[in-house]
């Protein structure tokens, strides 16, 4: 579905991303793990067609998204750290507008509102408040529901857990899980080891912008000692 092959970025002499391969399939989870400044965000935005790389290739369903990005942007969905809602409009109302910005009217637009508002599970009595009144957990939760009204088949989601207590953390995981139930490829960016070992098929470890570790989850989980190891001497470095 989604391939990187040998993809570089560069600002000036900082090696931000330096050779990074991964594939990504259908209904698959891949975890993008690393400390801060390790190339996540930069690997991300690359896929994301926000940025280009300097070199390597990006193919989506076989075609190159660096030469034609569109092929990509009408089927992804992203979800950046940032929460992107208007905080006096309600739950409903937020999705109405992304949606309407992604061209979708009418009967369809509430058919979509409706089954995305159970992937995220929320409900039509929390929909109808503004969502500055949403504790920090739904308001995640929305913004990924803000990502899924086109059916997107690959999700991007830049670490949609950060700041939250761990009972918000899980109903995340929960959605995320729910999610790949659907057949989109996901890409989950995060800090903790812990949660790619709930919810990802794949695992992917970044570290100065390089690639450290790449493999199916259940393989690297067989050597748990040693991957717990190398992202103790990951997240170390300053």
């Amino acid at each position: 579905m989604l391939e990187l092959l040998n993809v570089k970025k560069y600002f000036k002499d900082n090696k931000a991303v330096d050779g990074i391969s991964f594939r990504v399939e259908k209904g698959e989870i891949l975890g993008l793990i690393g400390a801060n400044g390790a190339g996540k965000t930069t690997t991300i935005s690359m896929i994301a067609t926000l940025s280009k790389p300097d070199s390597g290739y990006i193919y989506y369903e076989g075609q190159d998204i660096v030469k034609n990005p569109a092929i990509l942007r009408n089927n992804l969905g992203y979800i950046p750290q940032e929460i992107a809602l208007y905080p006096t409009l309600s739950g409903f109302d937020n999705l109405r507008f992304w949606g309407r910005a992604n061209h979708i009217r009418g009967e369809e637009l509430r058919a979509r509102i409706c089954e995305v508002s159970k992937i995220i599970n929320l409900n039509e009595n929390y929909l109808n408040k503004k969502v500055s009144s949403y504790s920090g957990g739904m308001k995640r939760r929305l913004n990924i529901g803000a990502a899924l009204l086109h059916k997107p088949r690959l999700i991007i989601m830049d670490e949609p857990t950060v700041g939250l207590d761990v009972e918000a953390r899980n109903q995340i995981l929960e959605t995320v899980l729910e999610l790949s139930k659907y057949g989109a490829g996901i890409i989950y960016a995060g800090h903790y080891l812990e949660e790619m070992e709930k919810i990802c098929d794949k695992i992917c470890m970044i570290n100065r912008g390089k690639c450290v570790l790449f493999g199916e989850k259940d393989k690297l989980l067989q050597g748990k000692s040693s991957l717990e190891q190398l992202y103790l001497e990951v997240t170390g470095i300053s």
